[in-house]
């Protein structure tokens, strides 16, 4: 016996804005505005679409809106490690503020590895996203030739790809930077440690310059053995403090450059029985909440990721709907810091090693 040629009873039939209609015993059109909320539509006619709605459990078609529209309401955000807390608060506060505009956010993490970061980028490029957030890796020129190619809406955050055509809103690391090492000249230091990520990043090469550019105005030289740069990961602040303890004489002050790198940096100064600021002084770039109620408070350059989501939303809402006429292509701007001063910092302390 052969099968009948019609549809499946476990398939579900969409239900349309023409069954909304038949069931409200009024207009597709009227349906229409009542649901996008445009024109005027009768408070009778309105509670019978709405009654309708509910009854009928229906479900707007956002994909076949989207071709219609010619947008798909979804902003695709790439970050460099969601286990870092600020980038993690980072992400949170800019989704949030996109729901708020009515668009939808794809993440991905790329834990700084290059085809990671290509293969993410490629895939949200395929899912049609109105706009990108980038934290970039390593893009090379074939990877921004595509995206140039695709005429994609792109917004680079805390680290720029410069030389690049991508609008960029970054923290004004170098001036930051230079502040949070004018704080440790103040107390009297003069042999300090710094440990900061790899400078191939803007952000870090940056932080790294505005260290080596305070250093100079004080007149002091900068031992390169003091200078450790590599990965924005704990366990890289662990060895990297590790190996500054070893030096003799020793740094009498550290400036981390990343809260990334703290944990690590703290738990080898505990280990090693170094009191802060009583052996050693400490300030890091970027503010963590657990930086307050640490033991001592630790100090630190003050970046707000809530100033940082709004800009980087607003710039690139105004690039998706064109209202950018006053604006360079590409865009820069900087997001200012305060150097937030805790109990982490006290004058060097003579011991034999200095």
């Amino acid at each position: 016996m052969g099968q009948e040629n019609g549809p499946s009873p476990n398939i579900r039939k969409r239900v349309g804005l023409r069954e909304v209609a038949k069931v409200a015993q009024t207009s597709i059109a009227t349906v229409s505005r009542v649901l996008n909320n445009t024109g005027y539509v009768s408070e009778e006619s309105r509670r019978r679409v709405m009654e309708a709605v509910r009854q009928l459990n229906y479900q707007p078609n956002l994909r076949a809106k989207a071709l219609r529209q010619r947008y798909s309401r979804t902003i695709g955000l790439i970050i460099p490690n969601l286990l870092n807390a600020y980038y993690t608060a980072l992400a949170d506060q800019i989704s949030l503020l996109l729901n708020q505009e009515g668009f939808q956010l794809l993440l991905s993490s790329t834990r700084d590895e290059v085809e990671i970061e290509r293969t993410a980028l490629q895939k949200l490029i395929g899912h049609d996203v109105d706009g990108l957030i980038w934290v970039p890796t390593a893009p090379d020129e074939e990877l921004l030739h595509h995206l140039y190619s695709q005429h994609i809406p792109t917004v680079c955050i805390v680290r720029q790809v410069k030389g690049s055509q991508l609008d960029a809103i970054i923290f004004e690391d170098f001036k930051g930077a230079k502040a949070a090492t004018q704080e440790l000249l103040k107390a009297g230091h003069r042999r300090i440690g710094y440990i900061g990520g790899d400078v191939g990043f803007s952000s870090n090469y940056d932080r790294w310059q505005g260290f080596l550019q305070a250093m100079k105005e004080a007149g002091i030289s900068t031992d390169e053995c003091c200078v450790r740069l590599g990965a924005l990961r704990s366990e890289w602040g662990a060895k990297a403090a590790a190996e500054l303890l070893r030096l003799k004489p020793r740094p009498t002050a550290l400036f981390v450059a990343s809260n990334a790198i703290m944990p690590g940096v703290i738990k080898t100064l505990r280990s090693h029985g170094v009191e802060i600021p009583r052996d050693i002084s400490l300030i890091c770039f970027d503010d963590l909440d657990w930086f307050s109620f640490s033991q001592p408070p630790i100090s630190a350059v003050a970046t707000s990721h809530t100033h940082l989501a709004q800009a980087c939303v607003d710039l690139l809402l105004r690039r998706i709907s064109g209202e950018d006429d006053n604006l360079p292509q590409p865009h820069l701007r900087q997001i200012s810091f305060e150097v937030v001063l805790r109990a982490s910092i006290a004058p060097p302390r003579q011991t034999e090693d200095n």
